[in-house]
């Protein structure tokens, strides 16, 4: 059994653990366990060492600007950057001051919404961990948005605005265009329409339509074209496609929220996660505009724990963690998945 294997589970067991004890604790001294659980999780991703695909781009990206190299850099990253730059071994204390503000927010939306529990649990389970130790400042963005997508349902876009527009300019471009989530429906849209829908995204997926027609209509934009496409992997042959059988695991998930959504009664979360599914299946191998998907996609971390507090049958609350923890250790154990979260090592190594 590897060390990656045992420290993902060690990792998942006393987060959760501690999360556990900190619900149980009634008085005011269960903040100490919440920041034993916090402490837990932030140091296993702070910690960590060449983990993730871009970790060595971002060591390259902090030796440029330690070296007064112009990048371009949203600025609130490459001040966190710059404070580091006095030191060789700068870039160890930007991973984990990234990790501290990414599960900081994290950690304060899953206490709102007292689901600590569970959050934890499928932050691990559903892979947001492993985005979080491979696309640093998306995944900070991503944390930040989904602690903001209260004030969507409060109605209070200046605030909404605020937030995401800061995290735009300072951690992560990508965060502006999360500017029109306001703007999604706020009621329950009607399940045979999501159901179609995502199995229409599938079939489309599955044959690789969407990846051809788009790869070639940006192809044929002149000088972009070329730029856009000795950079990305645009038209992508049914063959290459893989099994796909991870894409139709999602595709399950994201039915079943569907046919359960009046459980989790809270429209907002669900159709954000169910459009983001749908959009992230169609523009799957196009990494760019994938990973706008991910903002939405990644809300499953609340809409699942929500489902499960809500959800009164015993029977189908355990078979969708067993389900959830079966993933997750299928794809630690055979070091599958995209995000370069495999092997796991620490800068002490």
């Amino acid at each position: 059994m590897s060390f990656t294997f045992i420290i993902y589970n060690v990792t998942l067991l006393l987060g959760v653990l501690f999360a556990f004890i900190s619900e149980r604790i009634k008085s005011s001294s269960n903040h100490i366990a919440i920041i034993a659980s916090f402490l837990v999780v932030f140091l296993f991703v702070g910690l960590r060492y060449y983990v993730g695909n871009d970790y060595e781009a971002y060591v390259i990206l902090f030796n440029a600007i330690r070296n007064g190299i112009s990048t371009r850099l949203e600025y609130g990253y490459f001040l966190l950057n710059s404070m580091f730059t006095e030191s060789v071994n700068g870039y160890k204390y930007v991973m984990l001051a990234s990790s501290f503000i990414t599960f900081f927010f994290l950690f304060k939306t899953f206490i709102r919404e007292q689901i600590l529990v569970l959050g934890i649990f499928f932050v691990f389970a559903f892979e947001l961990i492993f985005l979080i130790n491979d696309q640093v400042r998306q995944g900070i963005a991503i944390a930040i948005f989904l602690y903001a997508i209260q004030f969507i349902e409060k109605r209070e876009f200046y605030k909404y605005a605020i937030i995401m527009v800061a995290t735009g300019v300072l951690i992560h471009y990508s965060a502006l265009i999360m500017l029109l989530a306001y703007f999604v429906y706020r009621k329950h849209i009607p399940t045979w329409i999501w159901c179609a829908a995502i199995i229409l995204g599938y079939m489309i997926y599955s044959r690789g339509l969407f990846q051809n027609v788009f790869g070639n209509l940006i192809s044929l934009i002149p000088f972009y074209g070329d730029r856009f496409g000795h950079s990305t992997k645009h038209i992508v042959a049914i063959e290459k496609l893989g099994s796909g059988l991870a894409i139709l695991f999602w595709v399950i998930i994201g039915l079943y929220i569907a046919l359960n959504q009046r459980k989790i009664n809270r429209p907002v979360l669900v159709n954000l996660y169910l459009f983001g599914t749908v959009f992230f299946i169609f523009t799957l191998d196009f990494h760019v505009i994938t990973r706008v998907a991910f903002y939405l996609v990644y809300v499953k971390v609340l809409v699942l724990p929500l489902y499960i507090k809500n959800e009164n049958n015993w029977t189908l609350k355990l078979g969708v963690l067993a389900v959830a923890l079966l993933f997750f250790e299928l794809e630690v154990f055979l070091e599958l998945g995209t995000h370069g979260g495999f092997p796991y090592k620490t800068i002490f190594e």
